[in-house]
């Protein structure tokens, strides 16, 4: 109900309220029933993705379960942007079919708003979480592993062209 006359509306079972403008129609509630659902699955998915982010296993060995790469690359990402470019195609075509009521419509961009803003506190969290002191030092080794299988080569080859120079004037 909007306003006081709503009620009268009701009462009198019409559509359309002549005082405030709200439309009330089996369709727009179907229509709306059906963004509250999608929008409340997306929730569901954002929340269970959201726990995710700082699940640590291990007692002595602290690390997180799950690594950034899996968390951004996740299946719950993936059903989240599936679900959100339903939505998206599904709101285009009704307002390309003319179906689309304007409460439809701004129930939709306030929805779609809050899931993009909760993404990117998510995709921030994400980023911004500090390693644990297990993954830090496993960190470091990777990288000093890394640094050696890049070197390495270029080390052993400036010590065998520098042997063979030797032992080409040696010989001459």
């Amino acid at each position: 109900m909007k306003c006081l006359f709503c009620g009268i509306r009701k009462k009198m079972n019409l559509a359309k309220c002549q005082f405030c403008e709200h439309y009330d129609s089996q369709e727009m509630r179907e229509g709306l029933g059906y963004l509250k659902n999608a929008f409340a699955r997306i929730d569901n998915e954002l929340d269970d993705l959201e726990g995710k982010v700082h699940v640590a296993i291990g007692l002595v060995f602290k690390r997180h379960k799950y690594s950034a790469e899996d968390l951004l690359d996740s299946l719950q990402m993936n059903r989240i942007k599936s679900l959100a470019g339903k939505i998206k195609d599904d709101v285009s075509l009704w307002e390309s079919a003319g179906k689309l009521l304007y409460r439809m419509k701004i129930f939709y961009n306030d929805n779609t708003e809050t899931v993009q803003n909760r993404l990117r506190m998510i995709n921030q969290m994400i980023q911004e979480r500090k390693p644990t002191l297990w993954e830090s030092v496993g960190g470091f080794f990777r990288s000093l592993y890394r640094a050696i299988v890049e070197l390495l080569p270029v080390i052993c080859q400036t010590l065998l062209f520098g042997r063979k120079s030797k032992s080409i004037r040696y010989t001459a």
